[in-house]
């Protein structure tokens, strides 16, 4: 499952018995106890804490925030700050009975680069669940460079074309380069996954798509193409489309799983139109001969050692 891979070492646990907080106010250790490095603080989300409130620094696993949203407020740039999020029962096959049914509900923008935001749930689950707050919304718009994400479930149940993660430029301050998407669930409900404009250097890995409506990653190409890009180990999952990304270049597309309509056109990699790319060692749901179809085009790079469901292609698409 996505989120069992998720690295969390004890050593970000501090001891509040040696260095404890200002009394009488909790959540105040931001400048104590152990850390990731030599500045980087630990943020705790947990919207089904009790008595649970975005009026502390969050830095107290046992007065948590409530929102992401208030976490990335208090981030510094490069600093190797951590926003942890909790765990909820909220996601469509679980039993909601048993408790911490409120899931992560809203849209965050990450304009502070340097940033890990990570979803803590037990091992062999999809990830903490994460919903919008609006039809068309997205939960996660990265604005920033270098933010790492992981650990979701990014799903949706009551709002219509929502979006999972957004990165792009926006301006000359605004980048959504070096982005690192892994270990994430992607499915039940959502119109993308992951939307890239002019992101370069983006790592997606390791994560499932699962029936998503439009495309699981999309290249939006306004204001350019996010070259660069390693979209490596994930599976897809009778998604409308895997893997559209037109016109870009010098990305590495390997070792992902993609199962789908084998008669679908354009809908398990497209690279149309871009160039030096390299395609390699993928698992494709289709047959030899529909692979003309699923997947384009030959002008696109290099296609080495892909498999249809009846052999190996030696050849790119047409």
């Amino acid at each position: 499952m996505p989120s069992a891979n998720v690295p969390w070492a004890p050593i970000l646990t501090r001891f509040k018995t040696l260095m404890p907080g200002q009394l009488g106010v909790p959540g105040t250790d931001n400048t104590t106890g152990l850390r990731i490095g030599t500045n980087g603080v630990i943020f705790y989300v947990d919207p089904n804490a009790a008595g649970v409130s975005d009026q502390r620094d969050g830095t107290d696993p046992e007065g948590p925030l409530a929102t992401v949203t208030k976490a990335l407020t208090l981030c510094r740039a490069y600093q190797n700050d951590t926003i942890i999020v909790a765990p909820s029962s909220y996601w469509t096959y679980a039993d909601t009975s048993v408790g911490r049914a409120t899931p992560v509900r809203e849209e965050v923008i990450v304009s502070t680069p340097g940033v890990r935001i990570v979803g803590l749930m037990p091992s062999a689950s999809l990830g903490v669940p994460w919903l919008v707050t609006q039809n068309g919304g997205v939960a996660i718009t990265v604005n920033a460079a270098s933010v790492l994400i992981e650990g979701f479930n990014f799903w949706e149940d009551t709002y219509t074309t929502p979006i999972a993660i957004d990165a792009y430029w926006s301006g000359v301050t605004s980048y959504g380069d070096n982005v690192t998407i892994r270990n994430n669930f992607f499915g039940d409900g959502l119109d993308h996954g992951i939307r890239l404009d002019f992101s370069y250097n983006t790592y997606i890995h390791d994560n499932t798509f699962q029936e998503i409506d439009t495309a699981a990653i999309l290249s939006l190409d306004v204001a350019g193409d996010p070259d660069y890009c390693m979209i490596y180990g994930n599976r897809f999952n009778d998604n409308t489309a895997a893997i559209v990304l037109e016109d870009v270049s010098h990305c590495m597309i390997y070792n992902n799983m993609i199962m789908g309509d084998g008669t679908g056109t354009n809908n398990f990699v497209d690279l149309t139109g871009g160039s030096d790319n390299f395609v390699g060692g993928n698992y494709l749901g289709c047959t030899i001969a529909q692979y003309d179809t699923t997947c384009s085009d030959a002008t696109s790079g290099a296609w080495v050692g892909n498999h249809a469901t009846n052999g190996l292609i030696t050849a790119p698409p047409t």
